[in-house]
């Protein structure tokens, strides 16, 4: 236990990691699809092309949502399509 004190205190630990992981994920994502059309579309597969860049987006939707807590606002608006004002 007091190891782990002094190895808080002398600021070891893994939010500085976690920070640069939740502070770069996006860019890193975009460019290895944005890598991946590139070379998907140097040998002409141009449905491949298109299924990654969906993916990838979906993926970066669901991971926005998960991150910032707006599902519930979302589910709201939705469903304010849908019912008529009372």
């Amino acid at each position: 236990m007091i190891d782990t004190m002094l190895h808080t205190a002398a600021g070891f630990g893994t939010g500085g990691i976690s920070a640069w992981i939740q502070n770069n994920v996006v860019p890193i994502v975009l460019l290895v699809a944005a890598v991946a059309a590139l070379w998907a579309g140097k040998s002409g597969n141009i449905s491949k092309i298109v299924t990654i860049l969906v993916c990838c987006v979906l993926g970066l939707s669901v991971l926005a949502l998960a991150t910032t807590g707006a599902g519930a606002e979302i589910g709201t608006w939705i469903v304010s399509l849908v019912r008529s004002p009372a």
